[in-house]
């Protein structure tokens, strides 16, 4: 017997949530193309095909829907960090693959990282929730981390998640051009790199366990 998510929602119930999305991806589409002060939220109607009233009904404000985009990315990003996380060792062809499988979906999110990039409404208040499950994801793995110190280790995430973001969003949201298949290469040899290295001598963990390479 079917006992997943999807037996669980009614009809109406992924009506809704289909809707939702088509919404975000409208709004996402149009606000990356005109810019946020020029897409109305008439205009973001008339392009879902629906009335005002209803889009009012998912999202009361312009304002909230771009919030809904920025919170559905960071989720994304969430799960991407969280395979990381679940992988068995640091390998290079372990490591490339999920870097390829992370630029995919940068690739596929082009809308919305462009509207999330804009930084169009203030999301401090659950910018640093976010990282914090950022780190928490990338370091479930505590056999393959146990070489760093708990703050080390959470440092060196921090690191790599901050590096990547910005290197991805100057790379494929702003336009500074590079060969793809090498840009893979080099994120994937500079996370190896802060992976593999020894741990401070200060904290007394100065010996990495060996990886696979």
């Amino acid at each position: 017997m079917d006992t997943g998510p999807e037996a669980v929602l009614s009809l109406r119930e992924r009506q809704k949530l289909q809707t939702r999305t088509h919404l975000l991806e409208t709004s996402a589409r149009l606000i990356g193309e005109r810019g946020y002060t020029e897409s109305t939220i008439e205009d973001i109607a008339r392009a879902a095909g629906m009335s005002r009233a209803t889009l009012y009904s998912y999202f009361p404000s312009k304002e909230a829907i771009v919030r809904a985009l920025v919170e559905e990315l960071w989720a994304g990003a969430e799960e991407l960090y969280r395979a990381f996380g679940e992988l068995t060792d640091w390998s290079r062809p372990a490591v490339r693959e999920w870097m390829s499988r992370v630029v995919d979906t940068w690739e596929s999110s082009g809308d919305q990282l462009r509207v999330g990039a804009a930084r169009l409404v203030n999301y401090d208040d659950f910018y640093l929730e976010y990282h914090q499950r950022f780190v928490r994801a990338l370091t479930a793995n505590t056999e393959l981390w146990s070489g760093f110190p708990a703050d080390e280790a959470e440092r060196r995430a921090l690191l790599l998640i901050s590096g990547l973001e910005l290197f991805l969003n100057t790379w494929l949201v702003r336009g500074w051009p590079h060969d793809r298949e090498a840009a893979i290469d080099t994120l994937t040899d500079v996370w190896r790199a802060t992976l593999n290295a020894d741990a401070p001598a200060s904290t007394g963990r100065g010996t990495r366990r060996s990886t696979s390479r």
